[in-house]
This record gives structure tokens, sequence and C-alpha cells, in this order.
């Protein structure tokens, strides 16, 4: 568990009388791209939320930097972590430089200028003007407004970025941008991404591992190559096909 940033271990979760996950194991390695793809109810949300605890498993532990996340204080936990969705839901009300620098003033470890800083710089990381910090969420782009999404993942100085079909929601143009820049951050930081899509393409361009779901289960996992050039089963090879 040494070499791993999240570990799954025999997770069972339902709703009722519908199994979502039933005796569900992972391991995701520290510095992994790990891309998840799968048919829709499969699982895939269900598992980037127990990450950060917003949803408990009924049998089971999840083990986030060998800590298990049951015993921990997940506040805390959470700061450590980025989250990105694709609705981004920033706070309309706020200018983008206090929706990106929301968890530290909430925190209040460090002083206006420093923040000030910090922001400026993240603003320029994920390929946006400056400018854009005095701007209002309703004054941006779609696409805009995911990257500043981003940058708030990212103020915290994360060891995992958690997201959520982060793209789906912007132009074919402005998606392949935000994958170059997501891929660029991930090399730059070193951080674990754990990366939910329901696009076959962007989990193999993205993932240095891919992970494909059916019926809250992994039938296959290997590399974007191992996916491509050797399908398991007719599920993974109609998602290759597609």
């Amino acid at each position: 568990m040494k070499n791993d940033a999240i570990v799954f271990k025999n997770i069972t979760k339902s709703y009722g009388e519908k199994n979502i996950l039933k005796d569900f194991s992972l391991n995701i390695k520290k510095g992994e791209f790990l891309t998840i793809i799968g048919s829709s109810g499969c699982g895939k949300t269900t598992i980037l939320k127990m990450i950060n605890g917003l949803i408990k498993p009924n049998k089971g532990n999840v083990f986030v930097d060998g800590k298990d996340i049951s015993k921990i204080n997940l506040i805390q936990m959470r700061r450590k972590i980025g989250y990105v969705v694709q609705d981004v839901g920033l706070f309309p009300h706020m200018k983008i430089k206090n929706n990106i620098s929301y968890t530290l003033n909430l925190e209040k470890k460090e002083n206006k200028e420093e923040i000030f800083n910090k922001v400026k710089k993240l603003v320029k990381i994920v390929g946006l003007d400056e400018e854009i910090i005095n701007r209002y969420p309703n004054e941006l782009s779609g696409g805009q407004r995911q990257r500043v999404g981003i940058a708030r993942a990212l103020v915290g100085e994360p060891d995992i970025i958690l997201m959520d079909e982060p793209f789906g929601a912007v132009d074919e143009i402005t998606r392949k941008l935000l994958q170059d820049e997501i891929y660029k951050i991930y090399k730059e930081y070193n951080v674990t991404i754990v990366f939910i899509t329901h696009d076959i393409r962007e989990a193999l361009k993205l993932g240095t591992r891919v992970i494909v779901m059916d019926n809250g289960e992994i039938v296959q996992s290997g590399t974007p190559k191992e996916i491509k050039e050797n399908p398991k089963t007719e599920f993974v090879r109609k998602l290759i096909g597609g």
C-alpha cells in the first residue's frame, strides 16, 4: 500500500435492491492518471465520490494515502484533494479570484497578497488571461469556466485530483484544448488524477491506465495500448470500435 494513493478494498455499495458495486477492489498508484470509462450507471461516479467520502460504502474500506477514510477527518482530507465536475459549480456572486481562492480564504493560512499571487499564477497555468480574475462566472464562456474550475482544484496544492466528466459540456475544439491543458498540468505537478469520462477517445488519450467498467465491475484494466490492441470482452471491443 506504500506506493498507492487510493485503495478500494472489497467495497459493496447498493441503493435498496440495486447493487452498484459488489466486492469491488482497486489500487491506484501515486502519480497515475487513471481514466475510468463504462456504461451509464456502472458505478463510475460512485467510485469517485467514495474517494473523498461523499458516498459511504455499505461494506469494505477506502484508503487514501494509506489511511482508512472512515477513521479520519474528512474535511481536512478533502483540502488535499482537488475536485472538478462538469458543471464547475462556481459561486455566481463571487468574482473569479474569490472563486479560485475560496478554500484558502476559509483556512486563513496565507495572507491576502500570497493568495492573490497564487491566483494569478494559477490563472496563467490553466491558460487564461490575468484580467479574467475580476470578472464574474456569467461573463465567461463554458471553456473559461472549466479552466477556472481546474485552477480552483489546484489552489490547495493537492496530491489527488478527481475529475467527473469535466469536459463533457464544452465543444470539441475547447475539449481538446482542455485535455492538453490537464495533461500538461499532470506532468508538471506530478499529481494522481482519477478521471471519469464517457468518451473512449478521451480515456485513451489521457490515461496512463484505463479502466473499463460494466455493471459495477472492472471488465478490463490496462494501458491505452493494451486496451486498444487486446480488448478482453465484446463490451470493450464495441467501445473501442465506437
